[in-house]
């Protein structure tokens, strides 16, 4: 019983040394901005889009290898010719969490938060909740990345996915 309640707070000193060695640690903060192109993956959503592209920009935090932040787009799906509530406009506002892997050259990253639609020949505005996964690669400022981003979509019954392509800068601080 000795052993392991001295394994234990062996244990837990370790974990609180490195703790306080990375509070000492400045923040790694950075912005980005990037420019995408989204092409539909699922059937609904193909029957009534061609592809779409819009920006993003946001801000990341973290120390080591973590990064968590907050991002706004606005992306513009371009309509199929049997879709008559025309183009779709999609603001989304996510909270981001992204993990370098090792080099701190290629990274994972998820989102999720709330996305604002709206449709060129309609009233109807959505606020679905919308989420995406991604996977890119950075170097020095530059930066890209493709991906799965959905959100949920009322006219197209159920869920609306695309594929993405993202590239633009990423500056550190």
């Amino acid at each position: 019983m000795k052993n392991i309640s001295t394994t234990i707070t062996l244990a837990f000193c370790i974990a609180l040394i490195s703790v306080q060695s990375n509070a000492q640690k400045a923040p790694h903060v950075s912005i980005f901005i990037h420019a995408l192109y989204a092409a539909p993956l699922d059937s609904r959503t193909n029957d009534f889009y061609n592809g779409g592209g819009g920006a993003e920009a946001g801000i990341l935090t973290g120390l080591g290898s973590r990064r968590f932040g907050g991002s706004i787009g606005y992306s513009k799906f371009f309509k199929d010719d049997r879709n008559v509530l025309g183009d779709k406009n999609y603001i989304p506002v996510k909270l981001n969490f992204r993990q370098y892997l090792p080099l701190n050259i290629i990274f994972l990253q998820a989102d999720a938060g709330l996305g604002f639609v709206s449709f060129q020949h309609s009233d109807d505005k959505q606020t679905p909740f919308t989420y995406d996964f991604q996977a890119g690669v950075k170097f020095a400022a530059f930066e890209a990345a493709i991906g799965w981003d959905s959100f949920h979509a009322n006219e197209e019954a159920g869920w609306s996915s695309w594929f993405t392509v993202k590239a633009g800068i990423n500056l550190g601080f």
